[in-house]
């Protein structure tokens, strides 16, 4: 795919319009019987992604293997999404006033693909915005539909990165995917701590914990989501 470059004169810089490259349709296989029953485990299992997580030596997403997830989205889970963001997904995406997300991807020693601050990032910065950035599936079986119609290790990647979530106290979950390097963000530990949360469980918006300085990880907090496959029909 080549870039068609523009310059931004108000914030100097290059921003780049891609056309979306249209990769081969993928035929969807054929479902397994009683795959609308299939609980999150069991569609873990049937792709037989126990050793694809464990790999810590997987590549950084291609610009195809994005773009085959997003078509995949549009074909089996909503036919009206848009996803016209000037920034590739292999780059992140507009945050805000036309600046992209301050971080890339590369991976992370021991710990396999991650992001990493492209510059320093103030405490209290916003970092990441998931409302500029996640899609969302109606229900559970568009999520297996969805799974279905990728490729075994996509489909892995896909159970790695994907949870679910309450936009609000209350109501109901919704299953949430970013398909953009935003969903290489690793979770933090006793020795490295999350540097990037949300204000809550039920926020979209991350903020630096800390000041990051430029090449650091970018490291959240995975349990601030109470992911919860039985809520959305899945276990």
């Amino acid at each position: 795919m080549r870039p068609v470059t523009k310059s931004n004169s108000k914030q100097n810089i290059d921003t780049h319009a891609y056309f979306i490259r249209q990769v081969p349709k993928r035929k969807q296989t054929k479902l397994p019987n009683g795959w609308e029953n299939y609980s999150f485990q069991t569609v873990y299992d049937h792709f037989r992604c126990s050793s694809h997580s464990s790999d810590e030596n997987k590549p950084i997403p291609t610009l195809e293997h994005w773009h085959l997830l997003r078509q995949q989205f549009k074909e089996f889970v909503d036919g009206d999404a848009s996803f016209n963001d000037p920034i590739p997904p292999t780059e992140g995406y507009t945050l805000e006033n036309s600046k992209r997300a301050p971080f890339y991807a590369k991976l992370s020693p021991g710990k396999g693909r991650g992001v990493f601050a492209s510059r320093d990032i103030r405490k209290g910065e916003l970092v990441h915005d998931g409302s500029n950035s996640d899609v969302v599936f109606p229900d559970g079986n568009s999520f297996r539909r969805f799974l279905f119609s990728l490729p075994r290790t996509m489909a892995c990647d896909v159970m790695e990165w994907a949870w679910t979530q309450q936009f609000q106290e209350g109501e109901d979950y919704h299953i949430c995917l970013a398909i953009n390097i935003s969903s290489l963000m690793n979770t933090g530990d006793e020795e490295e701590q999350a540097n990037a949360l949300p204000e809550s469980s039920t926020a979209t918006m991350f903020y630096a914990t800390k000041d990051i300085k430029k090449d650091e990880e970018i490291l959240t907090d995975y349990e601030i989501y109470n992911t919860d496959w039985e809520a959305v029909g899945m276990d």
